[in-house]
This record gives structure tokens, sequence and C-alpha cells, in this order.
């Protein structure tokens, strides 16, 4: 009876304190959350996460923070969670840097490095709703968008 008790004890401990402590160190590891997907790609095009190059096909995650490259004859489209959709084209790079899109905080941004290459872009809800959240910076500009569509080419 009392090695019962015990057992019973022990089985709210770890249903009460230990369990919860688990789940939110095992979502620190898994923050990060997906900003995009691969919709389009010809023939390959790779992301360089956190330091390591990641071959991407589609439906690939895009993450903020991935730096989307192109080989010299490659092409690769990116929808994001608004609906934004963005073409990288060929020896093409481009940084995603801050991406939110929080409807129920009012959080929303766009921010972008067009490192080289030519990139086509056309807005989703960010823009829509709160217009000039999406920016765009090349080595020589910072572009904030406050169409629908816009194509960006840096040598």
């Amino acid at each position: 009876m009392i090695q019962q008790g015990k057992a019973n004890l022990m089985k709210g401990v770890v249903g009460k304190i230990i369990l919860p402590v688990l789940l939110l160190y095992s979502a620190v590891g898994f923050s990060a959350e997906r900003i995009g997907m691969v919709k389009t790609l010809e023939p390959s095009a790779s992301a360089i996460r956190e330091g390591v190059e990641v071959n991407l096909a589609v439906g690939s995650k895009i993450f903020e923070g991935d730096m989307v490259v192109t080989d010299s004859d490659g092409t690769v489209g990116i929808t994001f969670n608004d609906g934004s959709m963005l073409t990288l084209g060929p020896g093409g790079k481009v940084v995603v840097d801050n991406y939110l899109f929080n409807l129920s905080e009012k959080k929303l941004t766009f921010l972008s490095q067009v490192l080289k290459g030519t990139v086509t872009f056309m807005s989703g809800a960010i823009n829509k709703i709160a217009p000039g959240s999406v920016r765009f910076k090349t080595p020589t500009a910072t572009l904030g968008l406050r169409g629908t569509k816009v194509i960006i080419e840096v040598d």
C-alpha cells in the first residue's frame, strides 16, 4: 500500500513538474518557425542557414536569416506565409533578415537584402495591412515597397 502511494506521488511529480520543464527545454531548440516555402526551382538552389549550405527542393522550408543562392542558370520561387512571392534569378543571392507576420499582435515586417542578381517580388498581406513595412536593402540603396510588384537588379 505504501509502495503504491509512492508510485502515485512520483507520477504526480513527473506529470506536474518534470514533464513541463522538459517540454519547455525541447521547445527552445525548435523555436525557429518556417516563414516561407520553395514553390518553384530550376535546376538548383541552396540556402545557407547558420553557416551550413542546404540544397533546396520544391517544398523546402525557408527560415528567417536564410541566404538563398542560385547558380548561374538557376531560379527559385518562394511563397511566404503572408502570401508574398519572391523569385530569385540566375546567379542571385538574397537574405531574409527580418520577417514577422503576426496579425494578432500587429507585428508585420519583411526586410531582405538583395546582394546579387535579379529579384521579382509580389507583395502579400504584410504590405496590404501595413504599407511601407516591406523593405529591400541593396549594396547602394534601401527600397521601401508601397506597391504590389517590384523588380530589383543588383550586379
